[in-house]
C-alpha cells in the first residue's frame, strides 16, 4: 500500500420512486466498531415530486422517516457519464440509514461534460435549502443548512470538484468518487473546504485520482483512499458488494466527521478501524491530513 502525503507519493509497507419508506428500525446514529460499514438504524423515506429544476433532469430526496431531531446533515449525489440517479441509490440509501438527507440527481445530459454535473450539484445544493423552506416539503425545516456536502462519481466527481471551486456559498465538505475532469483545469486554491477522494486501484477510465489529490490546498482537511482491486464501475449500482462496502464506509466516516462533528469516526482514518482495514488489504494507497 502507498501512503500519500499532499506533496509527495512515497511507497511504504503497511501491516422507491415518488414516495417510499423502507429499511431500518429505531434511530441510533452512534457508530460502534465497524458499524459505519453496515446500514444504520434510520428508516428511509423518499420523494421525487416538487424537485424540478432547469439545471438537472430529475432528482430524488431520501431522508430519515423519523424526523424527530432538530435538523439533519445532507449531501448531493450524482453518478457519472451515462448514469442516472437510480444507479447511486445504493449509496444514498446507506447514508440515509445513518441519518443523512440525500438529494440524488440525474444531470440534464448524462452524455455531456463535467460542467453539466457542476451545475447539477449547485442546483441540488440550493434545492436542499428550498425544500427546507417549502412548507409542504417532507423535509421542511429539517435540513441543517450549515452542513451540506456535495458528492459525485466519475464526471459527477469532477463536477463536485468544479462546484467546490466555483461556489460562493461553499459546501461544508466535498467528496469526489473516482473523479474525471478530462482537460478541464481547476484552481485548487479556491477549494477551501474539507475534501475526500475515493478512487479505484484498477480504474482505467478515471486514472487521475492520485494526480488530483496533491493539488488540493495543504491547509484544508483532506484525504484519499484508493480501493484495492476496485474498478471504475464498482461505484454504481451493479458494483461488487465488497467494493461497495469499502466505498460506503469511507464516505460515511468522512461525513460523520465533517457534517456531524463526530470525532470518533476519525478512527476510520487513523485509528483502530483504519488499522483493521489496512491489515485486510482495503487500500492500494491511502492518506489523510487533518
Amino acid at each position: 500500500m502507498k501512503n500519500l502525503s499532499a506533496l509527495t507519493f512515497t511507497p511504504i509497507v503497511c501491516a422507491a420512486l415518488l414516495t417510499g419508506c423502507f429499511g431500518g428500525n429505531n434511530p441510533d446514529p452512534e457508530p460502534e466498531g465497524q458499524a459505519l460499514s453496515n446500514p444504520g438504524n434510520y428508516e428511509i423515506c423518499s420523494y421525487e415530486d416538487n424537485l424540478n429544476n432547469d439545471d438537472y433532469s430529475s432528482a430524488r430526496v431520501s431522508y430519515p422517516c423519523d424526523l424527530s431531531e432538530q435538523d439533519y446533515p445532507s449531501t448531493t449525489l450524482t453518478g457519472g457519464f451515462t448514469n442516472t440517479k437510480e444507479q447511486v441509490f445504493w449509496l444514498a440509501d446507506h447514508l440515509t440509514t445513518h441519518g443523512y438527507i440525500v438529494i440524488s440527481i440525474t444531470p440534464t445530459n448524462p452524455l455531456s461534460v463535467p460542467p453539466i454535473w457542476r451545475k447539477a450539484h449547485i442546483a441540488g445544493f440550493n434545492m436542499l435549502a428550498t425544500e427546507n423552506t417549502r412548507t409542504n416539503s417532507p423535509i421542511y425545516d429539517k435540513v441543517d443548512l450549515d452542513n451540506r456536502n456535495i458528492m459525485g462519481y466519475s464526471m459527477g466527481g469532477g463536477g463536485a470538484i468544479m462546484a467546490a471551486e466555483e461556489m460562493e456559498e461553499k459546501p461544508a465538505s466535498m467528496i469526489a468518487l473516482a473523479p474525471w475532469l478530462g482537460a478541464y483545469t481547476i484552481d485548487y486554491g479556491q477549494i477551501t473546504v474539507p475534501s475526500m477522494i475515493v478512487g479505484a486501484e484498477n480504474d482505467i477510465v478515471a486514472i487521475n485520482s492520485e494526480v488530483y489529490y496533491p493539488k488540493f490546498r495543504s491547509d484544508i482537511e483532506r484525504g484519499i483512499a484508493m480501493i484495492t482491486d476496485a474498478n471504475h464501475l464498482d461505484f454504481i449500482g451493479d458494483g461488487e458488494s465488497e467494493e461497495h462496502e469499502r466505498i460506503r464506509t469511507m464516505v460515511t466516516a468522512f461525513l460523520e466527521v465533517q457534517l456531524k462533528g463526530d470525532s470518533s469516526a476519525y478512527s476510520y482514518f487513523d485509528g483502530a478501524e483504519h488499522d483493521e482495514h489496512v491489515i485486510d488489504g482495503w487500500f492500494s494507497a491511502f492518506d489523510y491530513q487533518r
